[in-house]
C-alpha cells in the first residue's frame, strides 16, 4: 500500500510535469468540438463525421482515441445569404495504458450565424458536455510480483483494484468569422475563403478527483484557430491551417500547409457544388513534429489520413513548474 501513496505524491509533485487535453491532428475536420461557433459553419446542410486516433501500435501498451460527431442547420439556404442557427452533439472514448485509463465525453453545442454582408458572416456559439473519467489498476503489474525470472499475476499485491471514478460538467463558449468568396466558378487567383475564431474551455473548471488525498481542477483553456483557402487557379490552392491551445502554463501550436487539386468538376448550370478534390500537405507541431497525409474529397463524401509522429507530448511549458 505504500507505493500507492508514493505513486500518488509523485503524481502531485512531480516538476516540469506535462498534461493537458487530448487533441486531434486533424483539427479542421472536428472543430465545433473546440469551437461551438463552428457548430453548423460548413458548405452544406447536415454533417457526420468520425476520426479515429491510434498510437503505439507496436508496444503492446496502446492509446486509442475515437470521435463521433453530427451536425445539423436550420434556416440555412443554398446561396449563404441568410442568417441560420447550428447545433452539433459529438461523443469522445479516449483510452489508454494498461490500466485502461481514459474517459468518455458527450457535448451538444448550438450556435448563431450572422450574414454580415455577401461574402462575411460572425458566428457565436455554447457547448455544454459531460465527462466520466476511470481506470482499472487490477490489470497492472508490481515489482513485488517479480519471482525472480517473471512477473506473476497472482501473486497477491495488497494494493487497490480500482481507481477513483468520477465525472463532471463543462462549459464551451467560442465566436468566429468567416468570409467566402462568391465567384468560386471563376479562374480567379487570391483569398477563396477564409475561418477564424476564438474559444475558452472548461469555463467552470471542473474538479479532478482520482484519489481521497487529491483535488484538482483544469485550467481554463483558450484557444484561436485560423484556416484560409487561397487559389492559384480553378484547379489548384493551397490551405493553410494553424491552431493555438493556451492551458495553465503549457501551450500547443498546430500548422497545416496542404496543396488541394481538382480532379472532377460537376456541371455549372446545375448550381450544386459537387466537385471532387485531392488534397497533399502535412501539419507541423510546435515541437517540430511532422504528419503528412492526404484528405479525399468527392463532394459529399470525404475521407483522410496522416501519419503522426507526435504522441501526447506536443505540448510546451513555458517555465519549470509543480502542478
Amino acid at each position: 500500500m505504500q507505493r500507492f501513496w508514493m505513486l500518488a505524491l509523485a503524481f502531485i509533485f512531480l516538476p516540469n510535469y506535462r498534461a493537458q487535453d487530448m487533441f486531434f491532428s486533424q483539427f479542421d475536420r472536428c472543430l465545433h468540438v473546440l469551437n461551438p461557433s463552428q457548430a453548423g459553419n460548413f458548405d452544406g446542410f447536415e454533417r457526420v463525421s468520425f476520426q479515429q486516433k491510434n498510437q503505439w501500435m507496436g508496444a503492446g501498451t496502446t492509446f486509442s482515441s475515437s470521435l463521433g460527431c453530427a451536425e445539423f442547420t436550420l434556416g440555412k439556404n443554398a446561396f449563404n445569404t441568410a442568417s441560420y442557427l447550428g447545433s452539433g452533439i459529438f461523443f469522445l472514448r479516449d483510452v489508454g495504458g494498461d490500466a485502461r485509463f481514459g474517459n468518455s465525453s458527450i457535448g451538444a453545442s448550438l450556435s448563431g450565424h450572422l450574414v454580415t454582408s455577401k461574402n462575411t458572416r460572425l458566428s457565436a456559439g455554447i457547448q455544454l458536455g459531460y465527462t466520466n473519467r476511470s481506470g482499472d489498476l487490477s490489470k497492472l503489474l508490481w515489482y513485488s510480483q517479480w519471482n525472480g525470472n517473471t512477473f506473476d499475476a497472482n501473486i497477491p499485491v495488497n494494493e487497490p483494484s480500482q481507481m477513483a471514478k468520477f465525472s463532471y460538467v463543462d462549459a464551451t463558449i467560442g465566436t468566429a468569422f468567416s468570409f467566402l468568396s462568391r465567384n468560386q466558378r471563376a479562374e480567379n487567383v487570391g483569398l477563396k475563403g477564409l475561418n477564424a475564431g476564438v474559444f475558452m474551455q472548461h469555463l467552470n473548471r471542473p474538479k479532478l478527483q482520482y484519489n481521497e488525498i487529491t483535488s484538482d481542477r483544469l485550467y481554463r483553456k483558450t484557444g484561436i484557430h485560423i484556416q484560409g483557402e487561397i487559389a492559384f487557379s480553378r484547379f489548384y490552392s493551397l490551405e493553410l491551417k494553424t491552431l493555438q491551445l493556451f492551458q495553465g502554463r503549457h501551450y500547443a501550436g498546430r500548422y497545416g500547409f496542404y496543396f488541394k487539386t481538382l480532379f472532377k468538376q460537376s456541371a455549372d448550370i446545375t448550381r450544386i457544388k459537387n466537385d471532387s478534390y485531392l488534397s497533399l500537405g502535412f501539419y507541423l507541431g510546435s515541437r517540430g513534429t511532422f504528419s503528412p497525409g492526404f484528405i479525399l474529397d468527392l463532394g459529399g463524401l470525404q475521407m483522410g489520413f496522416n501519419y503522426d509522429k507526435s504522441g501526447y507530448r506536443d505540448w510546451e511549458t513555458d517555465r519549470k513548474s509543480t502542478l
